[in-house]
């Protein structure tokens, strides 16, 4: 029997793996691809790869679902037919309050018990002290949750017994989260433009946060090579987040929100057949359209 089931090996699913087998559990895994789950598999003999989503899930009483997004979710959950009866169910997947119900009662209607999860950090992070994640859900499963939240380390926080609250928080800090890289990709533009320096335009901004001071320098990096190729969060695994956002936005009354300007650029960049590249790449639309090569301050 093993201590818990990750189902999906993307970039999440693989570090929240990689992190439980560091820390002794015994990992069931289930992928579409099963490429991609034995890739993981051959880093741990912890670690064991299941040839169907139900098999994973039956292998333990505790199943991560670290999915692309709902829809995808439900279908899985669908098509493998998984005995749910007495399994802790986490959702780590991006979204907004109102897709928890439904899949929420898809689990308890079948006998389970349902939490929802945020991580609010690159996959990186994860098994490290600056992993950032919150929860929703009955205050005692999040104490069965035990194991794994020690193994995912950092600052594991239970928010609510309510398991949209894990979502609602996300979708808050989100889009604090995307103020900051817009705003980031407008003033690298601009000091580019005028002839600042990238790393003095890095020193001068007040990097108080980590994840922010990481975005900012990684980005930077990459804007200066021109190579924007970047596995830990590319442009596929933010269209999600900032259409969710958008709609949120538009459902407050507000108009002409950054996160559509933001989002309308990450769809250009994705149609231009940017799929695996840092977010930072939409500077190069900046440079597009501006026509010209930076003009230098005077005796720069």
């Amino acid at each position: 029997m093993a201590d818990v089931t990750v189902i999906g090996t993307g970039v999440i699913g693989s570090g929240v793996i990689r992190a439980c087998a560091a820390a002794g559990l015994e990992v069931a895994v289930w992928n579409r691809t099963e490429r991609r789950a034995r890739e993981v598999v051959a880093e741990s003999p912890r670690i064991r790869v299941h040839p169907t989503a139900a098999g994973a899930i039956g292998a333990s009483r505790t199943t991560l679902l670290c999915l692309l997004n709902y829809p995808v979710t439900h279908r899985v959950l669908e098509d493998s037919g998984a005995d749910l009866s007495g399994r802790l169910v986490v959702q780590h997947s991006s979204g907004v309050p109102e897709s928890v119900g439904p899949l929420q009662d898809r689990v308890t209607g079948a006998g389970g018990r349902y939490m929802e999860a945020a991580i609010l950090n690159y996959p990186d992070a994860i098994g490290t002290d600056a992993c950032f994640t919150v929860y929703g859900g009955a205050p005692e499963d999040f104490a069965e949750l035990g194991p794994v939240t020690k193994a995912m380390s950092g600052h594991q926080v239970h928010l609510h017994a309510e398991p949209r609250y894990a979502k609602a928080y996300h979708v808050v800090a989100s889009a604090f989260y995307y103020a900051f890289v817009s705003g980031f990709l407008e003033c690298a533009a601009i000091a580019e433009h005028i002839g600042v320096p990238l790393g003095a335009f890095a020193d001068s901004v007040p990097l108080y946060d980590p994840g922010f001071e990481n975005t900012v320098r990684v980005g930077l990096d990459l804007i200066e090579r021109g190579d924007y190729h970047f596995e830990q969060a590319p442009l596929t695994t933010h269209i999600d987040v900032l259409e969710n956002l958008t709609g949120a936005a538009e459902s407050a009354g507000i108009d002409a929100s950054y996160l559509k300007a933001l989002r309308d650029r990450v769809r250009t960049a994705l149609d231009q057949g940017h799929r695996r590249e840092h977010i930072a790449i939409l500077t190069e639309q900046f440079r597009a359209r501006r026509g010209a090569a930076p003009r230098p301050m005077e005796g720069a």
